[in-house]
């Protein structure tokens, strides 16, 4: 199966797959973009073509794939200060 590269991919394509790969419904995908309810169905068909794939999972690998997810950023360690016989000290968990 052949499937499209980065560059193939329309803006507004890499747009709707990542929404799609974000895990949003269609109504919000559809409202975002400001698309009717049908004409985001054809858009996210015409995808599915350009990308060889035939489900929603598979997209949202191609997306992950093509790089067009952002990567989850990892929150640093919460400081807290406890009181111990008067004395601050700082736990990280």
């Amino acid at each position: 199966m052949e499937t499209a590269d980065n560059n193939e991919l329309l803006e507004e394509q890499r747009q709707l797959l990542r929404l799609m790969a974000q895990g949003f419904p269609d109504t919000t995908i559809a409202r975002r973009l400001s698309l009717g309810p049908r004409t985001l169905a054809r858009r996210i068909s015409d995808l599915y073509a350009v990308l060889g794939v035939e489900t929603r999972f598979q997209a949202g690998a191609a997306a992950e794939r093509l790089g067009l997810l952002t990567p989850t950023r990892r929150m640093p360690p919460q400081r807290h200060l406890t009181l111990t016989g008067g004395i601050a000290r700082q736990k990280v968990s």
